[in-house]
């Protein structure tokens, strides 16, 4: 037996571990990497031979588990006929009663985690509680919108709820199928929430699954969301305790956003989709069936004046089911049931599958294909000078995947859409796009680029607003009505969701997309798939909040080795942090020289000592910063940085200083670029003038050493270097991950 004495005793005598950061390093590195069960008991086999025996290491898989306390699950069996949750073997709907077992093999089933436990389980021992002041203490400007606490319909929320409240706060949620084999249409439909209040940093990574679909259909939305919206109306009405500073406080949550794709989103609010009738989740557009090769397609033509959908009209639409036009919708939906959610501006429009994979997908198929070769934008035959362009460039570490040639663009991610829209394509197609079509091209690119930023004022989104009407108004006309998709009427919408719920990366797909790819690690084989997902998520949450307490005064070997483990590998060794500032590496310790000494004290107004240890590599505020001596910089660029009064330089190093008073200061060491950036692109088309703000010109030249703060490294860059001088396309922020 393993008691609490044991477990924080060391795993033998001289150990720097443990016995239970040995338990939690083990059960880490299992979930992680997907180990068998069978891997697991040799594993244990092999290190019971390796200790001492008197380490108490468990040496069999059933008493090392025993040791975790994983979170409950409930586990649903449902009618394959009416999707009704059986009650004893029974379907009350179809009156017939059912094998469970057999439903269980057919894969008639799906599991839910009460959202309560998961919650406060998570505010109570892993800090998020303290994050929740994040609404209260970050910057505000009744003039710009920043995050989804400053949407219009987030600050309504506010007046007519409880979520003004201390210690309330709201949830996006999100529900989308992920294929689990190649060979079969088995799939799961995670159902995923995140909370909106923490910063975007922690907000991102900090996933709740709520519920698990398995099976070769899609969901009933009816019966896989009923405990969902049960225990939201649960949360919204009564709330819950939980301990936060040794005092219980009381939260109340909303539900109040849900990303998803559109085939997702027309099953929540059970209409038709945007392939039929009134298929437009945001106004009745009814669009219009039209020939397009062999067969016919549905189409969203412009239109002057389209009525928006609204909640009101929704609930009276699905009362009246059959007893007239309801305008595309096919019946009632849980969804509405949801307190305080809208079930039409609820949903906002997601730029991962509207923008990324939808219009520039498009687009670039139009350009590219070689069944266009007869049309004015057709570029195909000019391929290949466009990838010697795009081999030029060179994306910071903020864009995970580097350019790859238009040639295999079948196979691009949604992220490389997104950088091709926004960085790539409006430098390597100014000369090769015909002009109306390229400059075209610039309102959707500059549009997007101003929704997408850290920052959005009044007058940016009304702009951007304005370029996406003109860049709809004008697709037909170019591009001609066959090719009016949904997703080009869909931008018709996307300014709205931006003063509703705030910039496009707040509640995009990307990080629920990223959480659905982590569930498809945590399973091996193929029995038990969905049982395997569900206790190692809950595991791994477990080993999570147990690193908490167990790994308190660890050794730092072992405190790394943890992080390293849980974060799926990609800590880095060798690590310091100097207030704020995380060094990389082992430095290097020498005496600064003349212009470093007299340009460091001339920055700190005091003076320092001689000796000072330079890294090539820092990490602040979550953003990779290299010098320009990095050697495994290879085909990236994280020395090119815009500081806060809008200039460019570029590191050269990084230093630890002392001053003789004994404070360590973190400075990073630039040049600063001899000229002003300036606008490399703009377009007329028609009576609308669109500047690219985010790309422009830099001189090749940098004048004399200086020092900053790294709190002043405000952006980075993606470089397109010339002869004579190079091009930068500016991030539009850094909070957004793919």
């Amino acid at each position: 037996m393993v008691n609490d004495d044991m477990m924080r005793s060391p795993l033998y005598q001289g150990a720097l571990v443990t016995l239970g950061q040995t338990i939690l390093l083990l059960m880490a590195f299992a979930v992680i990497v997907g180990l068998t069960q069978d891997g697991l008991q040799t594993l244990l086999q092999i290190l019971s031979l390796i200790l001492p025996q008197d380490s108490h290491l468990p040496a069999t898989k059933y008493l090392f588990k025993k040791l975790f306390k994983t979170g409950k699950y409930d586990f649903h069996v449902y009618c394959p006929k009416c999707c009704c949750v059986l009650e004893n073997n029974a379907c009350k709907r179809c009156h017939q009663d059912f094998d469970k077992n057999e439903l269980m093999k057919n894969g008639n089933f799906f599991f839910t985690l009460p959202l309560i436990d998961q919650l406060k389980h998570s505010l109570e021992t892993s800090n998020l509680g303290e994050s929740l002041n994040y609404r209260k203490t970050r910057p505000t400007n009744p003039d710009t919108i920043s995050d989804i606490m400053d949407g219009k319909l987030y600050k309504q929320m506010c007046k007519d709820s409880n979520l003004k409240k201390d210690y309330s706060f709201s949830l996006t949620f999100n529900s989308d199928g992920v294929p689990i084999f190649k060979s079969s249409s088995f799939s799961i439909w995670p159902l995923l929430c995140h909370i909106n209040e923490l910063p975007p940093n922690i907000r991102k990574k900090t996933m709740f699954l709520t519920g698990l679909w398995f099976g070769p259909k899609k969901p009933s939305i009816s019966t896989f969301f009923r405990p969902f919206i049960n225990e939201m109306k649960t949360l919204s009405s009564v709330g819950f305790e939980w301990c936060s500073n040794a005092k219980i406080v009381k939260s109340y949550v909303y539900a109040i956003i849900c990303s998803c794709d559109s085939v997702a989103r027309a099953m929540l609010q059970n209409i038709k989709q945007f392939n039929g009738k009134f298929g437009c989740n945001w106004c009745l557009h009814p669009g219009e069936r039209v020939e397009k090769g062999k067969g016919h397609v549905q189409v969203y033509p412009f239109h002057e004046e389209v009525t928006e959908r609204s909640h009101t009209d929704m609930i009276k639409y699905q009362r009246n089911v059959g007893t007239g036009e309801n305008f595309g919708v096919k019946g009632p939906t849980p969804l509405s049931s949801l307190p305080f959610f809208d079930i039409v501006s609820g949903f906002i429009v997601d730029s991962m599958h509207c923008i990324d994979l939808g219009v520039m997908r498009q687009l670039s198929t139009l350009w590219f294909d070689s069944s266009f070769h007869k049309e004015p934008w057709y570029i195909g035959t000019r391929a290949n000078e466009i990838d010697r362009k795009i081999e030029q460039f060179q994306p910071p570490s903020n864009i995970t995947r580097m350019p790859r040639s238009i040639l295999t663009r079948a196979y691009w991610k949604a992220s490389e859409w997104r950088a091709f829209l926004l960085f790539y394509a409006p430098i390597v197609l100014k000369s090769v796009l015909p002009r109306r079509f390229f400059e075209h091209f610039l309102l959707l690119c500059q549009a997007v680029y101003a929704l997408q930023t850290t920052c959005i004022t009044q007058l940016e989104l009304f702009y951007a607003s304005q370029h996406l009407n003109e860049f709809v108004l004008n697709f037909e006309t170019l591009y001609g009505r066959p090719h009016m998709t949904y997703n080009v009427h869909i931008l018709l919408h996307l300014s709205d969701s931006v003063r509703n719920w705030g910039p496009l990366w707040c509640y995009s797909a990307y990080s629920f997309e990223g959480c659905n790819g982590f569930l498809l690690k945590l399973y091996n084989g193929t029995q038990s798939v969905p049982l395997q997902i569900v206790t190692s998520f809950l595991l791994l949450k477990e080993v999570e909040s147990m690193g908490k307490v167990l790994m308190q005064n660890a050794h730092p070997r072992v405190q790394q080795l943890f992080d390293t483990v849980v974060d799926g590998f990609n800590a880095t060794k060798h690590v310091r942090r100097v207030n704020g500032t995380v060094f990389f590496g082992h430095g290097c310790s020498r005496a600064l020289d003349l212009y470093e000494k007299d340009a460091v004290e001339q920055f700190l107004e005091n003076p320092v000592k001689d000796q000072a240890i330079f890294y090539h590599k820092a990490v602040y505020n979550s953003q990779i910063f290299l010098s320009i001596n990095y050697r495994r910089k290879l085909k990236r660029d994280n020395t090119l940085v815009r500081r806060s009064d809008g200039s460019v330089c570029q590191i050269v190093g990084f230093a630890k200083v002392e001053s003789h008073t004994g404070c360590e200061h973190a400075l990073c060491l630039v040049r600063k670029c001899v000229s002003k950036p300036r606008l490399f692109l703009q377009g007329y088309f028609g009576e609308s003038r669109c500047q690219i703000k985010h790309v422009m010109s830099i001189s090749s030249e940098f004048a004399e050493l200086t020092v900053l703060d790294l709190s002043q490294l405000s952006d980075k860059f993606v470089v397109y270097r010339q002869e004579n001088s190079c091009l930068v396309c500016l991030l539009p922020n850094s909070l957004e991950r793919d």
